[in-house]
């Protein structure tokens, strides 16, 4: 009964060797890609908007009638920006990089948002998305109004030259 266990043993594991080398030597089989990391536009720093500030972000959007001033909520912004603030559901973000340290959670925010396009909402794998414009990000999850157009003006918000 022994010889019977090693020899049967034996056997699996060659067919099984077979087997995986059949299967990575057909052409049906394309070893996987690596992961290439996605080519990040250079920001234009000379761009109007990163000369502009919150309150004149804020007063752009409420003159277009997409967010009201009076729904202000100052939300907590340690360890994801300098700034964050809360219209009518919607989220606005501002990062003061001239005065952040390139090792603090809210630089490394930024750079998250800016060379992958989100950010973990402190370490802790709760992913958000926002819309990037220079130092300003805007989060529409919660928004109570045409998503649409305040991503738009959001878009155009100092880009005018």
């Amino acid at each position: 009964m022994k010889k019977f266990t090693i020899v049967s043993s034996l056997l699996f594991v060659l067919l099984f060797c077979g087997m995986v080398g059949y299967v990575a030597s057909s052409e049906d089989f394309t070893p996987p890609k690596e992961e290439e990391e996605a080519v990040v536009p250079e920001e234009d720093r000379e761009a109007p908007v990163w000369n502009k500030t919150v309150d004149e972000l804020v007063s752009f959007l409420e003159e277009k009638g997409l967010i009201h001033a009076d729904s202000k909520v100052t939300l907590s912004a340690e360890g994801l920006c300098t700034l964050a603030l809360k219209y009518d559901g919607a989220e606005i973000y501002w990062w003061d990089l001239e005065n952040l340290a390139p090792e603090s959670d809210e630089y490394q925010a930024y750079e998250s948002l800016r060379t992958k396009g989100e950010i973990d909402l402190y370490g802790a794998g709760t992913i958000i998305m926002p819309k990037k414009n220079g130092p300003f990000a805007l989060l529409l999850t919660y928004y109570e109004g045409d998503v649409q157009a305040l991503e738009k003006a959001f878009g155009e918000f100092g880009q005018e030259n």
